[in-house]
């Protein structure tokens, strides 16, 4: 059996143990048989939603008959995500990572683990570049995705927007910089305007019947939030349930602080402090000031297919959310294991999240 088999790597990437995602598992979950194309373009079903009702007629009038809501497909271009790790001779006469200093590995031994520490390498590589697009996809309700080029500095734009137009109907304009809550004279509550903001941004959502369960926020506006004065005493009011603070860590970078009140709406509290590297620095998932309103399961992961050419000179077209290539090069003297993903995220209705950028008082 040759390990370095397309078909074979492709069995082996999926016992890889994924990178601990959020967004990407949370808001744009893959259903396998549905979801991964093996096609360069994938289909992506959305329709908007209604709020019609169904009228009262006599019982002598019969049924009255209304029309079948239609969806719109679109054909898109997915993003092409394709990274590969190389390895030499040198690599493979050393100890390594893990390896006992007796170890009696031979070079073909180690060639044998470097595959699939390889391939769990890229394939995080390629999570958190789904998690990036994951989450521009919900600010922008659409994403740009910069594709590097044969040439270097030169890049070319894959663009997706979710709607129709200039005015984005997931786009929410907050009233100004968001301030905290105050009591009054009178000692009632003068709620801040962030309260407000968010109370409008789940309106806009639940309006349209659109589910409205969750508020993301990045890192400054989680601690803003927490330091709002209404926000810790209704947390000591046990005689009205008004929310729930419950520190909970659900990955290392996304913490659920528990459920507020919004205006009627419970949203859980999600704050992000994760980061990515990138050209050597830091760049968050979510950028600060960012938050988003929203509800689990609100779009779906899809994945085009995978064309390459493989070693009988042949090109081949493989399905699937990662795709390995095994490359040998003979001069000098090396190989690569190469891992594609051509995943595009999309909502299952028009517009089912509200986000905006927002700045503190």
């Amino acid at each position: 059996m040759n390990i370095y088999d397309t078909y074979y790597m492709l069995a082996a990437v999926e016992e890889v143990k994924p990178e601990h995602t959020f967004f990407k598992r949370r808001y744009f979950p893959t259903d396998l048989a549905m979801d991964v194309f093996g096609t360069s373009q994938v289909l992506a079903d959305y329709k908007n939603t209604n709020q019609k009702r169904a009228p009262f007629v006599l019982p002598r009038i019969g049924a009255v008959p209304v029309g079948r809501e239609g969806f719109d497909t679109f054909a898109l271009e997915p993003a092409n995500i394709s990274i590969s790790m190389p390895l030499t001779v040198d690599h493979l006469k050393n100890r390594g990572f893990g390896e006992s200093l007796m170890s009696q590995l031979t070079p073909e031994d180690r060639a044998k683990r470097f595959l699939m520490s390889d391939l769990t390498e890229l394939s995080a590589r390629i999570s958190r570049s789904e998690e990036v697009l994951a989450v521009k996809t919900m600010l922008d309700n659409g994403s740009v995705m910069q594709h590097q080029t044969d040439k270097e500095g030169i890049y070319e734009n894959i663009g997706v927007k979710f709607y129709d137009g200039e005015d984005n109907p997931a786009q929410f304009n907050p009233t100004g910089n968001w301030t905290h809550s105050k009591k009054g004279a009178d000692g009632e509550w003068i709620m801040g305007s962030w309260y407000h903001d968010v109370c409008a941004m789940a309106k806009m959502l639940t309006k349209r019947g659109l589910p409205a369960r969750d508020l993301l926020l990045a890192q400054d506006l989680g601690e803003f939030v927490m330091e709002d004065p209404w926000v810790m005493a209704i947390l000591d009011n046990r005689r009205i349930e008004m929310g729930r603070i419950e520190p909970t860590e659900l990955t290392e970078y996304v913490t659920d602080l528990g459920v507020l009140n919004f205006g009627g709406k419970k949203l859980e509290l999600l704050v992000c402090d994760g980061s990515y590297e990138e050209a050597g620095e830091d760049v968050p998932y979510m950028p600060d000031g960012s938050v988003i309103v929203t509800a689990p399961g609100c779009g779906k992961g899809l994945y085009g297919g995978v064309t390459q050419l493989e070693d009988d000179g042949e090109f081949h077209t493989h399905a699937g959310t990662r795709v390995p290539q095994h490359i040998v090069i003979k001069r000098p003297p090396s190989k690569e294991v190469q891992l594609t993903s051509r995943p595009l995220f999309v909502p299952k209705r028009l517009a089912p999240w509200s986000s905006a950028k927002v700045t503190l008082g």
